[in-house]
């Protein structure tokens, strides 16, 4: 175990005592962005999707209001006098 420690405290050395080349990528790097060109994505077909979606949602919603209003409780017809017949009064 000693001498793992050892192997790891010298490359640790030499590692600081390494010399780094600097050099400089800005020119490069700002020359890059200055050539690119920034496109507006087109949104045309998601408009027109989510447009002909909304439509055809307030078409179906429409129909689903009218049907829901003819649609009877079967609670509620429990306590309406049938109108077939007739109560002898």
């Amino acid at each position: 175990m000693d001498k793992i420690i050892e192997i790891v405290e010298k490359l640790a050395q030499k590692a600081k005592n390494e010399v780094i080349t600097q050099f400089d990528v800005s020119n490069e790097v700002m020359t890059q962005i200055s050539l690119l060109h920034y496109e507006q994505p087109r949104l045309l077909p998601i408009e027109i999707f989510a447009s002909v979606s909304a439509i055809a949602a307030s078409i179906v919603i429409f129909f689903s209001m009218n049907a829901f209003q003819c649609i009877v409780n079967p609670l509620f017809q429990l306590f309406t006098p049938y109108q077939g017949a007739s109560l002898p009064w």
